[in-house]
């Protein structure tokens, strides 16, 4: 481990010290953290072992960050009774039912982390991408080929971009089942429920304009297709057609339209999607523990079930 990364987890002990209760709740997963680096390099490349170090500190950082901002602004908002209702397992003393609901509602909060990390990454290479890309049917084509031949790491950029945005509907679709699985459709967590599916949909909305923007045949037949089919659905077809393609043919303004879509519409409302998915998450767990923690349910009903009549 090198000594920035020592400097930077002593940094983020440091700010999160400064909230007495978080720190004194989630100090141990820092020091576990910051311990685990041996073993890691022993297991793992050097690398390998720094980017699953920095890895978990970012989840670390997101993860009580977030907490941190949800109990800052309880402070300031008025309370009010709350409909948030853990579900009832009491009724249920199986523990084997508390951690599977348990397991599916962490990897749920684990997978907007990971969803969230995905929608940065997207931004950050498609604000790359931007400075090189030219939305016009004479130099989309060229200008791509142009950003993966001569600009420095352009093929880096343009493949981090395409994975991460094809992660992310893999993960948004995965997301869903792991929350349907967890019970999280219910009134309780219909902010997470809403967001995640919204999330997803947007996901699919990016890929879908980025098809044309490549500008070459198969993504040009295939928009051409797409549209051919909007275009047959009764009443809106049409002027559906005529919105996405700036006209009559698929042309310059096609791709202008296709561009600000992909860009500004659908990629912010990704980022805020995500960030709310992700926020609606943590605060409902933190309702539950309100209400009694997950693993004090878990392990009274595995006492409960132990214990002799």
């Amino acid at each position: 481990m090198s000594a920035k990364d020592i400097e930077r987890a002593g940094a983020i002990g440091k700010l999160i010290s400064r909230f007495p209760e978080e720190w004194l709740t989630y100090q141990d997963w820092l020091r576990d953290i910051t311990a685990s680096y041996p073993a890691l390099q022993a297991r793992y490349r050097d690398w390998q072992a720094t980017l699953i170090f920095r890895w978990r500190l970012l989840y670390f950082v997101i993860y009580v960050g977030s907490i941190i901002v949800i109990h800052q602004l309880q402070r300031f908002l008025p309370r009010r009774k709350t409909t948030a209702q853990p579900l009832d397992l009491d009724q249920d003393k199986n523990p084997f039912t508390s951690q599977y609901f348990f397991v599916l509602q962490r990897l749920a909060t684990l997978l907007a982390v990971a969803e969230l990390t995905l929608c940065g990454v997207a931004a950050f290479t498609g604000i790359m991408l931007a400075f090189y890309y030219e939305p016009s049917a004479m130099g989309a084509h060229q200008s791509l080929v142009a950003i993966a031949t001569q600009i420095s790491c352009g093929t880096l950029i343009l493949s981090l971009h395409n994975i991460a945005g094809n992660g992310l509907i893999v993960l948004a679709l995965i997301q869903i089942v792991v929350m349907y699985l967890g019970r999280q459709f219910l009134l309780p967590w219909f902010t997470a429920w809403i967001s995640g599916l919204l999330l997803t949909v947007s996901a699919i909305g990016l890929s879908w304009t980025a098809v044309v923007l490549n500008w070459d045949q198969a993504g040009f037949w295939r928009f051409k297709i797409e549209m051919g089919t909007i275009a047959s659905i009764p009443l809106v077809g049409p002027g559906l057609r005529a919105f996405l393609t700036g006209g009559a043919g698929i042309s310059s303004l096609t791709l202008q339209h296709m561009y600000a879509l992909h860009s500004y519409v659908l990629a912010i409302a990704a980022i805020l999607l995500s960030i709310t998915h992700l926020t609606a998450l943590l605060y409902q767990e933190q309702a539950w523990k309100s209400e009694g923690s997950w693993l004090k349910r878990c392990s009274t009903s595995a006492q409960n079930e132990s214990s002799p009549l």
